[in-house]
């Protein structure tokens, strides 16, 4: 499967790549992408994993801006292919915090069958309170961190005797980022408004 990333955005982006289950400080895969240009990646037919973009990362070794995280938010497009019933899934996830404008859409076509058949997540930066922000040394607000990512707190991550989706609710951040944003992830146990499906064989990251 094919997934092209394409960037929008107005500035060079520097984009990373992660498979589920690998932990390690920077992405298994980087590369920029300069303003209106893109790239395609292609994956195994059973990949799981998710794709980034940041400013400020283009040209340094993967590491150095490492993955998304407490530090260093970044919205996220997940995957995971061939998942149940044979379906693809995938989102947008503001879950770990967010950073950049971000639209999936799958590329050749797919059955219609409301929203979360084949459709396109989007998601526009929602604003950033201060006391989220995440600033460069110019001032500039770099990325958004979650109540999770800034806490790390079981209430707020939804973990340890909060791993429950009856007991695990989206504080007054998420529930803004949802508000902006209603396509994508926006706390932990919020797959009912924000999981999509596909059977394709492409899809398309864009960023901005």
């Amino acid at each position: 499967k094919q997934i092209t990333i394409k960037n929008n955005c107005k500035d060079s982006i520097g984009v990373g790549v992660l498979t589920n289950g690998k932990s390690q400080s920077g992405p298994e895969q980087s590369f920029d992408l300069s303003p209106g240009s893109s790239q395609t990646i292609t994956k195994s037919n059973q990949w799981g994993g998710r794709v980034w973009g940041r400013h400020g990362c283009e040209g340094k070794s993967s590491g150095d801006c490492g993955t998304p995280g407490t530090g260093n938010p970044a919205s996220l497009a997940e995957f995971f292919f061939k998942g149940s019933g044979d379906h693809d899934y995938y989102d947008i996830s503001l879950v770990d915090g967010y950073n950049l404008p971000m639209t999936i859409k799958p590329k050749d076509g797919g059955s219609s069958g409301g929203k979360y058949k084949c459709g396109a997540p989007s998601c526009d930066v929602p604003e950033c309170p201060k006391e989220y922000a995440i600033v460069d040394s110019n001032g500039k607000v770099t990325g958004c961190q979650s109540s999770c990512s800034k806490t790390n707190s079981d209430e707020n991550c939804c973990k340890g005797d909060h791993d429950d989706p009856k007991v695990c609710k989206p504080d007054k951040q998420s529930e803004s980022v949802k508000k902006a944003c209603p396509d994508a992830y926006s706390f932990a146990y919020d797959d009912q408004t924000s999981t999509f499906n596909c059977q394709v064989d492409s899809y398309e990251v864009s960023f901005c």
